[in-house]
């Protein structure tokens, strides 16, 4: 395993600054947030969505430049992180141009949220499967692979919904990302399930976590829901997910994306790494001073 980070976590940091910061922590790579995400606003992840500094635009030349950075600091681009709609091919064509710019072999893709009076879960599914059928092909044309992200509030909440979906697709060329702290919010299967059952579509790994806390307010029942906690304190058995994943022999990224306040976004950074080194994670190096 490779572990790298999620510039969507390093909000206040700009390119530059960012790839400094995580080569210097001890991470091989970073993932790139491409584009504003729609639905930011009054998400449990608006501080780190809107106004990120981190975030790559879609202009090719940006793509080239986190390359050139990148690779003199001994960084590999990991895949670009947009939030392209179901349906919006030229949207992701903008992204796939950036992708071949940067050398970046995934693009993340997320599944379409419900909304009220919307359409239901066959509905959705049908769209986007037409979607993906057709956004495949554009991706192989340019050299890229596609992962669908396990999120909550989405199409795709559990490893067994996206196999669902990606099964009908070339595990070369589609994949899922198995993201273990967005199954506390929705969708935890056993991760010796989840992840049998992607066998080789598990293309990516998300790491985070997220804890229980009850919510304001006066009721006849005490309701808890999950809030983004420090990497080391929350639901994910931190330690118990990494041995598994070598245990099966699993040999692809592993990128941070810790959403959690509790410090400073580089500070976090740095303790994450720590945390890693605690852990005797799988595959970690610790950075060699000087």
């Amino acid at each position: 395993m490779r572990y790298g980070y999620a510039t969507v976590g390093l909000p206040t940091l700009d390119p530059a600054e960012a790839i400094a910061a995580a080569a210097e922590a001890g991470y091989a790579g970073l993932e790139w947030k491409v584009g504003e995400a729609p639905h930011a606003i009054g998400s449990s992840a608006e501080t780190f969505l809107v106004g990120n500094r981190t975030t790559l635009s879609l202009d090719p030349a940006d793509g080239r430049r986190v390359a050139r950075l990148s690779a003199a600091a001994g960084l590999s681009v990991i895949g670009l992180s947009p939030y392209v709609r179901s349906g919006d091919l030229s949207g992701l064509d903008k992204v796939l141009a950036v992708a071949e710019a940067s050398g970046a072999p995934q693009i993340r893709l997320q599944g379409p949220r419900f909304e009220p009076g919307g359409p239901d879960y066959h509905e959705l599914s049908a769209h986007f499967l037409a979607f993906l059928t057709d956004a495949a092909e554009h991706a192989i044309r340019a050299g890229v692979r596609l992962v669908v992200e396990i999120h909550q509030h989405t199409l795709f909440p559990s490893a067994s919904l996206a196999q669902r979906l990606v099964s009908q697709f070339d595990p070369t060329r589609v994949g899922v990302i198995y993201d273990v702290g967005n199954m506390v919010f929705e969708g935890y299967e056993d991760y010796r399930i989840g992840t049998a059952l992607l066998g080789p579509y598990l293309h990516h790994v998300h790491l985070k976590n997220a804890v229980f806390r009850p919510v304001d307010g006066r009721g006849p029942v005490r309701v808890h829901r999950p809030r983004w906690s420090p990497l080391d304190d929350g639901v994910v058995d931190v330690p118990g997910v990494l041995a598994y994943l070598d245990e099966i022999g699993y040999e692809g990224w592993v990128s941070l994306e810790d959403l959690s306040t509790v410090r400073d976004p580089v500070e976090t950074l740095r303790y994450n790494a720590s945390v890693l080194s605690a852990c005797g994670a799988p595959g970690w190096s610790v950075p060699v001073a000087g």
